[in-house]
């Protein structure tokens, strides 16, 4: 991926790191791996590619507690990576719109 960036003379990425953007380029499982972490670190740089922004869009709002527990989860993890990663920006937005008004 990052040699076709580069070719296209792109430099600064949004990577996912799970839930919807799902986590193809960034896993979290950096946060456990020193070594992973200083491997990826090593690689963007190679090919002059920093991070602008993680991206974790999920529903932390889920009416299954389950699945909004995870969603919550991975959007706390996420924000734990961009500051290893000194990545300034982690987008998150709610996908409210699943779960019904209650109240209103």
């Amino acid at each position: 991926m990052l040699k076709k960036l580069t070719s296209l003379n792109i430099h600064n990425v949004e990577l996912g790191t799970g839930n919807y953007p799902r986590d193809a380029h960034c896993k979290l499982s950096l946060l456990e791996d020193e070594s992973g972490l200083q491997k990826f670190q090593d690689t963007l740089a190679r090919y002059n590619v920093s991070i602008g922004a993680l991206s974790c869009h999920g529903n932390p709002l889920h009416p299954d507690p389950g699945r909004a527990k995870h969603n919550r989860g991975v959007s706390r993890n996420a924000i734990l990576l961009a500051e290893k990663l000194g990545v300034p920006v982690v987008i998150d937005n709610s996908r409210t719109a699943q779960c019904p008004m209650v109240g209103i």
